[in-house]
């Protein structure tokens, strides 16, 4: 199950210690099926949103990142590759990702540093906006914990729309943003350069 894990601070940007958490790429099914089972009890400890089509991308060939603190897995997402955007309208250039979502009360510090993470990635690789859907209730809307929780980390909600599959969805951004005392903190992954769309 998802555990609580405890606040650091960040460190400087010249500090010697090595980075408390690391983010990897998983590859092997092993890694998927961690990275899946943790967005099963994530979904349970939600227990108001559907997180099946996360868990499905996991365990599929896209490209899955893990954080880690201390070698205990605390967060992961998916990185989009050919998104359909025409849902979004003309948003400028940027890069559509999936997050497991974090857990009010239990896994903020994680949610939190993936925010900043993914801020700092999509900007230093020229774009405008990390940008996350999620599903829509039946009134168009999602949790409202939820979405207070992604509120709190720095995501900006914007109206519902329908996907070009039918599903309604939940549109979150996020500006980017260089950060550099984020590597002292972080550990960088061995992916390729970020994948940045249009929303035309």
């Amino acid at each position: 199950m998802v555990r609580a894990r405890g606040t650091h601070r960040m460190p400087t940007a010249n500090s010697s210690r090595d980075p408390v958490y690391e983010m990897r790429t998983m590859r092997t099914g092993a890694e998927r099926a961690e990275a899946a089972a943790f967005a099963e009890d994530t979904a349970l400890l939600l227990a108001q949103q559907a997180v099946g089509q996360l868990v499905d991308l996991i365990r599929s060939q896209a490209t899955v990142l893990a954080l880690h603190e201390d070698g205990v897995l605390v967060g992961c997402l998916v990185v989009h590759q050919e998104p359909d955007l025409r849902h979004w309208g003309r948003d400028g250039r940027g890069l559509l990702v999936s997050v497991v979502p974090p857990v009010p009360g239990c896994s903020e510090q994680a949610g939190r540093l993936l925010t900043l993470w993914l801020a700092d990635y999509a900007a230093r690789h020229g774009l405008e906006w990390v940008w996350w859907e999620l599903p829509a209730t039946s009134h168009g809307e999602m949790s409202a914990t939820l979405l207070d929780a992604v509120r709190d980390l720095g995501w900006e909600d914007l109206p519902a729309v329908r996907r070009g599959d039918g599903e309604q969805v939940v549109r979150l951004r996020l500006r980017t943003a260089v950060r550099d005392a984020l590597t002292a903190v972080i550990s960088a992954p061995d992916i390729p350069p970020a994948p940045g769309v249009s929303a035309r």
